[in-house]
């Protein structure tokens, strides 16, 4: 009971309380010089910026995105998407206060990388005294969902989409999984970036040739699904749900109800991927984090909403992977459940690399040894074969409950930073950018 009140309740109004501060302070600012925030987009660090915000992505994308959805449809109706929406606006600005802070804390090693995350700046916004316990309470932390949410969960989605469509064995999906990563792993962070390169577009772009393939067939049903997501927004049960659906399409409910992260907005984990870009700019490399939501939801989660409310498929049952499977070969027949349960797999791996990445920088924190990343290459291996053939139920309620605590002590340290980023976002739309460090 005390997790879903603390997930289910306390956390969706502090990220809504707090992404709602956020859009009122700095996100008027950048609203009011466009130019900036393209320039950011295109300008210096662009390079290294789309490597991070690729690295991140694959992180935040998952199969979230498909049984989140799927999920939300089902608890609220057509309308919860609006609150996907909604949610998503607040969430983008929260992705953009947590890199800003990220960024700006930041340390280079004797080597010239980046080291970074969220466990810095709350060490420094707690102070001297409950700063360096706070930052390696969350650090560690990190750490468990590492090997929770990024290993056991998205190995088990990965080898039930596997299994069921192509009929491999769970144990084979596991350790194929694991020894993928392990490799890449431990040829550091630079390999690791450019497998997410690589990947992430390839999977976004296999499972948006469906969707769109879906919506064009389904052409004439769009502006009825547009009108149902209008209609119902504000009934107060779809209302809830798409809320939570959002705040949840950070996690999958598989079985009765249980998820992993989709969209990590307010946990305080993808600035430790940003932290490797070379841009000079702070609120410029923040501005990567708006368009890192955009994508996640804004793009990809409204396609799987929009697929299910054209199918004709009935909004019933718990949701999850197996409604977007009916929907998707409702329209395109028995080749839509190959590409789907493909798009799993590749989305689990992509995640499964991002948090190996995270628990290998907060190893790198806790320790203070820079190739202590590659201490997570064999527990990454196990974690994957225990999750492809039996991934205890107890998991899910703990995944819930360590993303809580990482949150709360994430978002209490941007709130008590928030100058900090408005000073930065200030001095990024004065076009008087902070020179690198």
């Amino acid at each position: 009971m005390m997790i879903q009140i603390l997930s289910g309740v306390l956390l969706p109004l502090l990220l809504m309380g707090a992404g709602a501060w956020f859009v009122a302070s700095v996100g008027g600012r950048l609203l009011c010089h466009p130019h900036r925030v393209w320039d950011a987009l295109r300008g210096q660090g662009g390079g290294s910026s789309a490597r991070a915000l690729a690295v991140a992505l694959a992180g935040t994308l998952g199969v979230g995105n498909i049984a989140g959805v799927a999920t939300a449809l089902v608890l609220g109706g057509a309308g919860a998407v609006f609150w996907m929406w909604v949610s998503a606006l607040l969430a983008m600005l929260l992705k953009y206060a947590e890199i800003v802070l990220a960024m700006r804390t930041r340390r280079a090693d004797g080597q010239g990388r980046f080291h970074g995350g969220a466990m810095h700046y709350i060490k420094v916004a707690f102070g001297q005294k409950a700063g360096a316990p706070m930052a390696a309470m969350f650090a560690l932390l990190c750490l468990c969902c590492a090997f929770t949410l990024g290993g056991v969960i998205q190995s088990s989605a990965a080898a039930e989409a596997a299994c069921g469509v192509f009929d491999l064995p769970p144990l084979a999906v596991g350790v194929g999984m694991g020894i993928a990563a392990a490799l890449i792993l431990a040829c550091g962070s630079v390999k690791l970036e450019r497998a997410c390169t690589l990947l992430v577009p390839a999977v976004c772009l296999l499972f948006s040739v469906a969707a769109v393939a879906v919506l064009v067939l389904r052409r004439q049903a769009l502006p009825s699904a547009f009108a149902a997501i209008l209609q119902g927004a504000f009934q107060p049960f779809a209302a809830g749900a798409g809320v939570v659906g959002f705040l949840t399409s950070k996690a999958l409910r598989y079985g009765v109800a249980r998820g992993l992260v989709s969209n990590e907005a307010g946990c305080g984990t993808a600035p430790i991927a940003h932290i490797a870009a070379e841009n000079r700019s702070p609120a410029a490399q923040g501005v990567w984090g708006i368009l890192e939501v955009f994508v996640d939801t804004i793009l990809l989660c409204t396609m799987t909403a929009l697929v299910i409310l054209v199918s004709g498929v009935p909004l019933s049952g718990e949701g999850g992977v197996m409604l977007a499977v009916e929907a998707f070969s409702a329209v395109l027949g028995r080749a839509a459940a190959p590409v789907l349960a493909l798009s799993v797999l590749l989305f689990a791996f992509a995640t499964l690399l991002c948090w190996s990445h995270y628990g290998g920088e907060c190893l790198i924190y806790l320790t203070g040894k820079p190739r202590a990343a590659r201490w997570m290459s064999l527990p990454v291996l196990l974690s994957s074969i225990i999750g492809a053939v039996a991934a205890p139920a107890i998991l899910w309620e703990l995944t819930d409950l360590i993303l809580a605590l990482m949150a709360i002590l994430n978002i209490t340290a941007l709130l008590i930073c928030r100058r900090a980023v408005g000073e930065e976002t200030k001095l990024f739309c004065d076009d008087r950018g902070r020179t690198g460090r």
